[in-house]
């Protein structure tokens, strides 16, 4: 089932004259991790702005879980929770603390307020936590006390903006493990401008750059579209790759690259050339530490589609 649909959406800021957003259409399904991907300054929290109804776009609609999405609009709230960058709370408070204030705004009852506190504590992994000062948590904890309190309200869809951008490894992974648990809770929309956070909790992908959306699917379904089927030997360190070289041009196979001790070979015909690469470091008796038919990563497709757009 489809929870958002942008058709055309475009945003002009009128002081400086820079279009921010360039006839942006899109669909998301429901209970999906959607990763909105792109550089600093492509138009990812434009868009998060007009979408969660903080800013009005110059031009096109959409819609979130049949919302209209309008600039202030109170109906599009009951559906949306939101975490910016930089999550701001009350770091006098404990953490259960602050879940049960913002269900008193929204009004549940005391019951429902203690048990939605606790319930989301514990997704969160901030049970042993709940009754200490936010000051005292860290970046991680923070975040995920961030989450926690967007999700007070059991929003249809979860608005993240660059949820791990400031965090150390430790808080990242934290964040992500919990990102990645959410799918039964609500439909996640995840803009941000890191990569490997994309690829690991992420099952579709949206590419934005310069404003404009350059691919809009399944994870899945985007590097199989641009699987280059290469070929990696990894040598050990002090290899003579002469040898090798002279006998992948023997064999006809010319379109590779040396980096260090990594051959990188480029695949016209998979079984082939892969049977022909083994037989020739056999015959050769070089020493490989790892040879692997590899695949399109994110940063690779990101790089083509940014490169080629801007041609």
């Amino acid at each position: 089932m489809t929870i958002i649909n942008c058709h055309n959406i475009s945003k002009l800021y009128k002081e400086t004259g820079q279009l921010a957003l360039d006839n942006l259409t899109l669909e998301m399904e429901a209970h999906s991790v959607f990763g909105f991907l792109g550089p600093n300054g492509a138009g990812k929290t434009t868009t998060i702005k007009i979408l969660t109804g903080l800013m009005q776009p110059t031009s096109g609609e959409a819609w979130i879980a049949s919302e209209k999405v309008e600039k202030n609009s109170i109906a599009l709230r009951s559906k949306i929770g939101y975490l910016g960058q930089e999550p701001a709370m009350y770091r006098w408070m404990k953490g259960k603390e602050l879940l049960m204030f913002v269900g008193d705004i929204f009004g549940l009852s005391k019951s429902e307020n203690r048990t939605r506190a606790s319930m989301l504590l514990e997704m969160s992994g901030l049970t042993a936590a709940a009754n200490k000062k936010i000051a005292s948590y860290s970046g991680g904890m923070v975040q995920r006390l961030g989450i926690a309190q967007a999700l007070v309200s059991k929003p249809e869809v979860l608005f993240l903006d660059e949820p791990t951008s400031s965090l150390d490894p430790i808080g990242r992974k934290e964040v992500l493990e919990f990102i990645y648990n959410l799918k039964n809770e609500t439909t996640v929309f995840m803009s941000t401008h890191i990569l490997s956070d994309v690829e690991r909790v992420c099952d579709h992908v949206g590419i934005l750059n310069n404003g404009k959306l350059l691919a809009c699917e399944k994870l899945e379904d985007l590097k199989n579209k641009f699987s280059t089927n290469v070929c990696q030997i990894e040598f050990e360190m002090g290899s003579n790759f002469e040898s090798f070289i002279n006998a992948l041009k023997g064999e006809h196979i010319l379109n590779y690259k040396i980096s260090e001790n990594i051959a990188t070979v480029n695949l016209m015909h998979i079984q082939k050339e892969y049977k022909q690469i083994l037989g020739l470091l056999s015959t050769l008796n070089m020493d490989v530490k790892r040879v692997e038919i590899t695949h399109a990563s994110l940063e690779d497709i990101f790089v083509e589609l940014v490169k080629t757009a801007e041609k």
